[in-house]
């Protein structure tokens, strides 16, 4: 199939890209594996861009050693929620993959509903963690989480949506 592996050339396209590529893509970068070794390698893969990504969140945060370690862990919490978005983001992009040459009206819709609801869950993913970083530290960290979070997702979204072609006329 022509677009079977869209997701796995996604993952390793961002090996290339900078460290803010990178950490855009920790979570948003997996596969559709053929074999067990595949399977690790993204593993692998993908925890070493959750690591680019924490390194970077905690760069661009500028927090003193005690500020840091409150948000760090309600941003543990997050990450981890966050993740399993990523995964259901992935299963869309898979199956609009594997439909890609055959796909119906009704397959549309179904793919467009299930990233609606996508969006939706990750805005009040982060709407819930900045009240919880605001209470574990300050409104104003709270906030500079939320301008962080929105430039990796941004750059994640553009470059994960420009890289996807566009269904069949």
């Amino acid at each position: 199939m022509k677009f079977k592996h869209l997701a796995l050339a996604l993952a390793f396209a961002t090996g290339s890209f900078s460290m803010l590529n990178n950490a855009a893509y920790a979570e948003e970068a997996a596969a559709v594996s053929t074999s067990a070794e595949d399977g690790e390698d993204l593993k692998m893969f993908r925890f070493a861009l959750r690591m680019d990504r924490l390194e970077f969140i905690k760069s661009a945060m500028q927090l003193d050693e005690a500020q840091e370690q409150k948000f760090l862990e309600q941003y543990d919490r997050f990450d981890i929620e966050l993740k399993a978005l990523h995964d259901e983001r992935l299963a869309i992009i898979e199956e609009y993959a594997a439909n890609f040459d055959k796909i119906t009206d009704k397959e549309a819709d179904v793919l467009v509903k299930r990233s609606f609801d996508f969006r939706k869950k990750r805005t009040a993913l982060l709407e819930k963690y900045y009240q919880l970083v605001a209470k574990a530290t300050s409104k104003v960290i709270a906030a500079r989480f939320l301008q962080v979070e929105s430039v990796l997702q941004g750059t994640a979204d553009v470059t994960i949506g420009s890289s996807i072609p566009l269904m069949a006329k």
